[in-house]
């Protein structure tokens, strides 16, 4: 994309790409930095998602080493980092790579990421989360990038949000043989939970769905609970079990 092109143009991309249906929040992660805020020089980007507990989960990235990007761990929607801080108030922060930066967000020292950076942009994802980006450049928010990073941010979300939704076909297909607590699986549990039946791990889930490893872990451990079992091999049983009973009852 060239660097003449508009707001409206960057916009219409993003969302032609979008329809082309990603394979990862990592490719889409990319996409941002090399195409639709090219004029930035974003050097990294990083999305997160905000789950039903208030924390922060890891959904994607891009511009991060491995090491880097494995210190991105899951954080409380009220701890001060400027991508909590954008979800918050549900508006675009800007920050600046000076000691007011280090004083107003101590935590983010934390982070592993070495890569120079001057100043950052953290944009609200309504309504899954965030995104947070850090730039090699001394950045503004004029009225209309503010307007361009939330229409953005809001076709990210528009789509995230129903990538769930997508997947309610699978889970039907296996509700009846894995919703057996008194407290009921949402939608995206029980598309794990079938996955993890069929013995995949949770890498392999985050690939399958489009969710990061991370969260997949959390709702593993959820899942877990509601079933009252204590691990894979026990979601294994409850598979054979099923199997069992489909049997038997078919004779």
């Amino acid at each position: 994309m060239s660097k003449s092109s508009t707001h409206s143009e960057k916009i219409l991309a993003f969302s032609d790409f979008l329809a082309r249906q990603p394979k990862s929040y990592n490719e889409i992660a990319q996409f941002l930095v090399m195409n639709t805020f090219s004029e930035e020089k974003f050097r990294c980007i990083y999305l997160g998602e905000l789950i039903e507990t208030g924390v922060v989960c890891p959904l994607g990235g891009f511009g991060w080493s491995s090491d880097e990007y494995s210190s991105v761990f899951d954080i409380s929607i009220h701890e001060e980092f400027p991508i909590t801080d954008s979800i918050r108030s549900n508006s675009v922060v800007l920050c600046s790579n000076n000691p007011d930066y280090r004083k107003r967000y101590p935590a983010m020292d934390q982070f592993a990421y070495q890569g120079e950076w001057v100043s950052g942009i953290a944009i609200p994802v309504y309504p899954i989360g965030g995104m947070a980006l850090y730039s090699s450049l001394q950045l503004e928010l004029t009225e209309s990038m503010i307007v361009f990073y939330i229409t953005i941010g809001s076709l990210l979300g528009l789509y995230a949000s129903r990538l769930p939704t997508a997947l309610v076909a699978v889970a039907l297909s296996v509700k009846e043989k894995i919703d057996l607590p008194q407290v009921p699986l949402s939608d995206r549990q029980l598309v794990i939970a079938g996955l993890l039946e069929r013995g995949f791990n949770n890498a392999q889930i985050g690939l399958e769905i489009g969710y990061s490893e991370s969260l997949i872990r959390q709702e593993t451990v959820a899942i877990y609970r509601k079933l009252q079992v204590t691990g894979r091999k026990a979601m294994q049983a409850i598979k054979t079990l099923n199997l069992e009973e489909e049997s038997n009852s078919e004779v």
